[in-house]
Parts: C-alpha cells; structure tokens; sequence
C-alpha cells in the first residue's frame, strides 16, 4: 500500500505526462524586419487612360457652339501612385480644361486604393477637350457636357487609380529645375511679369536604372489651336518627345498661367487656331529642355512622403456663374450661405514640395506662393482638386487690365483665402521640419 507522499509523487508525474507543453513562440526576426522595411519604402507606380469622346463633342474654351467633328491625337488621363508607409497620394493629370470639386468629389468616392482626400486631380487646361463646365454648349443659355461621356470619365479615372496602385514597386527619383528654357510662354498683359520655371520629377526604379514616369510642371496656356478638332495642345508633343526620350510616362501639370499666359509663337505663320506647326514645336522644344536638364541629376533614394489639405469655403461673388447655376447651365451648387467648398493641399516628396491651386493663378500670385514655400525644386499645381476660374489679388481685381479675368473668376475674395490656407499649410509643414516628424 502507497503512503500518501508515493501518492502525491506519482499523480504529479501523471499530470506532467499528460499536460500541453506551452513554449515561447519563434519569432523570425528577419522577416519581421524585412516587413519594416518594405512598409517604410517608396514606391511608385504609373498608368494611362485614352479619355477621348468617341462621337462629337462641344469643346471648351472660346465660344459657344464649337462642335468638334474627328479628334487629331488623342486625350488622356495619367496617373501616377506613390507611397511610403502610411502615406499614399495618387496625382492625375487628364487633357480638359479643368474639372470642378464637386466632379472630383464623385471620383474620389469611385476610388478604393488611395484615401478619397489624398486624391490629386488636375486639368492640363486645352482648350481643345470636351466642355466639363457646361459653359460652352451651342448656346450660353445650354450646358455643352455631355453627361454619359463624363460618367464613364469618372468612372475610368478611378479604375486607373486602382489599377495604377496595384503596381507599385520600390522606386528613386530625380528632381531637376531650370528658369533657363526656350521661347515657350510670354504674358500678353504684363510681358515683364513672366515665370519661366521648369520643373521635373522623375520616377526612376530604385536602383536608379529605369525611367518610370517624368512628371512636368510649367506654366503656359495650352490654347495654341482653336478649331474643330480634338487635341491636347502642345502636351501631346510634350508626352511624344519625352517618351521617346526615355523619360518613361510622361505627366504635365500647368502653373500659375493666369493673366494671360499663353503659348509664345509667330502667329502669322498660320490661320488662327490651325498653326499645329507652333503647337509641335513649342511641345517639343519644352519636352526637349526637360530631358537636358534631366540628365546627371542625382538619384535621391528612399524619399520621405508627406501630405496635407485644407478644406476651406470661398463666396461665389460672380453674378453670372450664379445665374447659370440658376439656368441648370452650371451643375455644382454653392451653400445655403452662398458659398462653394474648394481645397488646398501640399505634398513632399524628398526635397521637392507641390502645392495645388484651385484655379488659373495669375503668375504674381504664384511668385508669391513660390516664396512661401520650403521645399526645392517647387511645383504650383494649377487647376487642380478644383476650376474656380481665374484668381487675382484684390488689388487686381476688377482693373480694366483684368476686366476678362475678373469677369471669368468666382470674386475677389478667393486669393487671399487661398493664400491664407496655404501658408498654414507651410508653417504646419515647417513645425514637422523642426521636430523630424515624417509619416
């Protein structure tokens, strides 16, 4: 018979046999870090969409009742995705005059892989593009936009967001910058007042070998031609001659082209609105000086991301955008106080800051932007998240000198509003700087 302490020893050794061993999980610490890593680095993606009308269209820009019949190149949507961590912005730059908020807005909604605000959409500005407005039906009192051609628009853009967004890989880029380009802008109001800046990112592969995208910011009108066809103006020989380049996809977004910055070229060589010799030279020339200044530029690997936005309200002061909205001509709606929501916002990526404009800056207001800002090179991304029309100082405003852009701009009021968000923008920016806050 067992006395009690052999009972004890042999029920322990029976509930050791029979117990679940519990031991410290294996940690594999390479893939961990490895997964660090790879949520830490930048990467890039680019894509493409052909956002032509495939019957005719009432184009934009000039006068009423321009009808287009055959379009001589093709218009498009680009894209281009970045990320770094937690931050992922996606620009779009689409060959129309410009989008308003409210129609971005419906994009935005469509998209699923980028957060809505951090979507970038900007207008090169042709006049030569289907009418998004609606100011240029084939009467003033009509709307021109053609509503089935712009729900599939809305609806592409957002796949080629998605799409564009599944493809990202680890990239570098390239930053170059110039004041130094050929005859390609001049200002017809104040020929003194002229920002002949030209500035580049390239997306290039993260080691530095291939070109993935050439996003291009410079400010000129695209309205060389003015006739029946369908054309993006002198970007479509831009894109022509940087692609075949080497310089991978390429992207423009307009600047500050205000007041009235349009295409510098000899127009007694051609009929008015047919001298589509001026429009291929003025596209090459510019997409030529951008591949010079490209070359030995230094590849900035691992560039830091950031992003910011303010959403602010602006009152619709102009007398005649109210009666069209009234007439079902104008679409978007302002508030029950009578004002419209637009936005600002303010990337980096590295060195180089962008910060978007709402509408057609005149050059003055962006040289003062351009002084405000922190970063190098700097981008001024025109019609851009919004097309608010023409944005003057209040000191400018309302002069006979600027009677066309007063007239064509929501009220004195939207500059300084603009200025002000975009300054918060940069001080809110330089606050992270002293801190060495980076997402």
């Amino acid at each position: 018979m067992l006395n009690v302490t052999d009972q004890l020893l042999r029920s322990l050794v029976l509930l050791a046999s029979s117990a679940t061993v519990l031991t410290a999980p294996c940690i594999n610490h390479t893939a961990v870090a490895d997964q660090a890593a790879a949520a830490n680095t930048f990467r890039a993606a680019v894509g493409k969409l052909d956002i032509t009308p495939t019957g005719p269209a009432f184009l934009a820009g000039y006068s009423n009742n321009r009808r287009s019949f055959e379009a001589h190149d093709r218009l498009t949507a680009r894209c281009l995705v970045v990320d770094r961590g937690k931050v992922r912005v996606a620009f779009v730059s689409c060959d129309l005059i410009g989008l308003p908020r409210f129609e971005i807005q419906r994009i935005r909604s469509l998209v699923k892989s980028v957060a809505p605000e951090n979507v970038v959409i900007g207008g090169t500005h042709t006049h030569s593009g289907p009418d998004t407005l609606g100011m240029w039906g084939a009467v003033i009192t009509s709307s021109g936009v053609d509503q089935n051609w712009l729900e599939g628009v809305r609806a592409g853009i957002a796949a080629l967001v998605d799409r564009t967004a599944d493809q990202l890989k680890p990239a570098s880029i390239r930053y170059a910058n110039t004041t130094d380009v050929p005859k390609i802008s001049k200002n017809i109001r104040i020929p003194r007042i002229l920002d002949t800046e030209l500035s580049v990112m390239q997306i290039v592969s993260a080691d530095g070998a291939v070109p993935i995208a050439t996003l291009v910011n410079y400010a000129c009108h695209p309205e060389i031609l003015n006739n029946r066809q369908i054309t993006a103006d002198f970007p479509h020989w831009l894109y022509e001659t940087v692609e075949l380049g080497g310089g991978g996809e390429c992207i423009y977004f307009n600047g500050a082209q205000g007041g009235m910055i349009t295409a510098d070229y000899d127009e007694s060589t051609a009929p008015k609105g047919e001298n589509w010799k001026a429009a291929e030279t003025i596209g090459n020339s510019l997409g030529t000086r951008v591949l010079e200044i490209l070359k030995g530029s230094p590849t900035i690997p691992n560039p830091v991301l950031y992003f910011s936005k303010k959403v602010f309200t602006v009152p619709l002061e102009n007398q005649r955008y109210l009666t069209l909205i009234k007439m079902k001509v104008f679409s978007g709606q302002p508030g029950p106080d009578g004002t419209l929501e637009t936005e600002v916002c303010r990337i980096g990526i590295g060195q180089g800051e962008f910060i978007t404009i709402p509408g057609e800056a005149l050059p003055n207001v962006g040289f003062y932007l351009k002084r405000q800002m922190r970063g190098h090179p700097r981008f001024l991304l025109g019609l851009t998240n919004d097309f608010l029309g023409y944005i003057l100082t209040p000191e400018d405003f309302g002069l006979n000198l600027y009677g066309y852009e007063s007239g064509q701009s929501v009220g004195s009021s939207i500059e300084p509003l603009m200025i002000s968000n975009q300054k918060a923008l940069i001080s809110a920016s330089a606050q992270d700087d002293a801190e060495g806050v980076r997402h």
